[in-house]
C-alpha cells in the first residue's frame, strides 16, 4: 500500500507542480478548474463518518425531510447532505433568495423508538451554491449523460462539494476541456488511476 501511494504522488507531481491538499476532506486536487476545463481531484481514502452514533438517527431523518423540500423546489434548493463531527450538522444548501428561506426552518418531527417517544428539533445550516438541484439531476440525465465520454467509468452527484462527479483511471486534458464546454463548472473529475474501469449503465 506504501508504494502505491508513492507511486500515485508520483504521478500527481508528473502532471502537475503544485497539488493542493486538503487535508479535511482527504482530497488532492491535481489541477483545478478554469474558464475552459473541469477540475480534476485525486482522493486516496474515502473519508470515514466521524462523531458519534448516537445522535445520528434523528439526523438521518431530518436528512430525508430536508430532500424532500429540495425536490419540492428544485430550482431554489441543492442536495443536502449531513456534516459528520462533533456535532453532526445538516447543510442545506440553497442557490436562491427564496431557496434561503425555503431551506432555513427548523425541522421538528416526533417518532417512536424502543418504546419512547423522541422528539427533536434540527436548525439547518444554509448555505449558498452554485448549482441547483435541477441543474445537477439534468447533468446525471440519461437526456445529457457524460458517462458517454470513453474515459469516464462512474458518476454521481456528491452534494457536499455540489457538483457532478465523474471518475476516470486516465489523465485526459482534451477530457477536462470537453466537460467544461459542455457542463461548465457542474462536472468535476475524480481521477482514480488504480480503480477497475465499472460502468453504472
Amino acid at each position: 500500500m506504501r508504494l502505491k501511494m508513492i507511486f500515485i504522488l508520483g504521478l500527481v507531481y508528473a502532471v502537475t507542480a503544485a497539488p493542493l491538499f486538503l487535508p479535511g476532506e482527504l482530497r488532492m486536487i491535481v489541477q483545478p478548474a478554469t474558464a475552459d476545463a473541469a477540475e480534476v481531484y485525486f482522493q486516496p481514502v474515502s473519508p470515514g463518518m466521524r462523531g458519534s452514533y448516537k445522535d445520528l438517527g434523528r439526523f438521518i431523518r431530518a436528512l430525508q425531510i430536508a430532500e424532500q423540500r429540495a425536490r419540492a423546489y428544485p430550482d431554489d434548493l441543492a442536495p443536502p447532505y449531513i456534516a459528520f463531527g462533533s456535532p453532526h450538522r445538516l447543510i442545506a444548501p440553497y442557490v436562491t433568495v427564496r431557496g434561503r428561506a425555503l431551506a432555513s426552518p427548523v425541522i421538528s418531527e416526533a417518532y417512536w423508538s424502543e418504546g419512547k417517544r423522541i422528539r427533536y428539533d434540527i436548525v439547518p445550516e444554509v448555505r449558498r451554491v452554485a448549482h441547483s438541484q435541477t441543474a445537477l439531476s439534468r447533468t446525471v440525465s440519461r437526456e445529457h449523460w457524460p458517462l458517454a465520454e470513453p474515459a469516464a467509468h462512474s458518476m454521481w452527484i456528491d452534494e457536499k462539494t455540489n457538483r457532478v462527479i465523474i471518475q476516470t483511471t486516465t489523465f485526459d486534458q482534451a477530457l477536462r476541456r470537453r466537460l467544461a464546454q459542455r457542463y461548465g463548472g457542474v462536472v468535476a473529475v475524480k481521477w482514480a488511476p488504480f480503480e477497475q474501469p465499472i460502468r453504472s449503465r
